[in-house]
């Protein structure tokens, strides 16, 4: 692969990323913005463009009429999810590692593109990826307005983002691993980690943990209440009322725990400096109606 062709002009989350997954297994690989048929029928590879999706000629565009691919949720394809779904194995390891990026960055910029409703507007617009790929377009109130050059910056963007989501899919696994031999010999509603890993999406399933336990970085211990759902900021159990918002003394005095360092006050996280502090916090909290 020498040369991917996509469309020139303004640039959306959808193209910039087709052309970073390529750019991510062919680093040496030029782009060509143009809209001109003859060039375009000249590129080894076109996202977005050529009106024709074929992988066997390494066409991914979704603009024709005829198009009509969608998932098995319904999200509809678009030229990052087409080109993801092609080539994306080759940059990960499992399906889980393929699933995860396409889950959570890939089917957001498709459904957006092709004009799905993702999120529901009811106090603000969730700002998203492809609100951040939109900042990289050129100020408008300039009169030479470089849009390529602009496009070239937004691509190095999302490489570094998928690269750093990728590393994070593949850590998830052993983050799995050391979750299902920690719940070997946890008790039956909280879960201990002697270090932080990534448990968020990982246990929720789980109904009987309600508490997650694990060290910070400074040596303090953190109590976390497990959402009812992964994404959720509904938890399954929260700490006391009568903990909300106090810290230290006050705090270790409500709860007979020494080292009680602090209560979030809406309830949902609590420190002590020592992992039996945290852990009574968890079983006080637990016995609470």
């Amino acid at each position: 692969m020498e040369k991917v062709a996509t469309h020139d002009g303004n640039f959306h989350a959808d193209d910039v990323f087709g052309v970073a997954i390529l750019k991510l297994i062919y680093p040496k690989i030029k782009i060509m913005r143009t809209r001109d048929i003859e060039k375009i029928a000249k590129a080894d590879i076109r996202v977005d463009v050529g009106r024709k999706y074929n992988p066997k000629t390494n066409d991914f565009d979704h603009h024709q009429k005829e198009f009509n691919n969608k998932r098995k949720n319904g999200i509809p394809y678009a030229s990052a999810g087409l080109v993801w779904k092609h080539f994306g194995k080759q940059l990960v390891n499992s399906e889980k590692d393929f699933n995860y990026i396409d889950e959570s960055i890939i089917q957001p910029l498709d459904a957006v593109d092709n004009g799905i409703q993702i999120c529901l507007k009811n106090i603000i617009d969730n700002y998203s990826v492809g609100n951040v790929i939109n900042s990289f377009r050129p100020n408008w109130r300039k009169k030479n307005m470089n849009y390529d050059k602009e496009f070239v910056r937004a691509v190095l963007f999302a490489t570094n983002l998928l690269k750093r989501e990728i590393e994070f899919a593949k850590s998830l696994r052993k983050a799995r691993e050391i979750i299902k031999t920690a719940l070997l010999n946890s008790n039956k509603e909280y879960l201990v980690l002697d270090y932080f890993v990534p448990w968020e999406g990982l246990i929720e399933e789980l109904s009987n943990i309600k508490f997650v336990i694990c060290s910070y970085i400074n040596g303090e211990w953190c109590a976390e209440a497990v959402p009812i759902k992964s994404g959720s900021f509904e938890s399954k159990k929260l700490f006391p009322k009568k903990w909300a918002d106090k810290i230290e003394h006050k705090l270790a005095k409500i709860t007979g725990v020494e080292d009680a360092i602090f209560c979030h006050k809406h309830r949902f996280c609590a420190v002590a400096k020592s992992k039996e502090g945290a852990i009574k916090l968890v079983e006080l909290a637990l016995k609470e109606k």
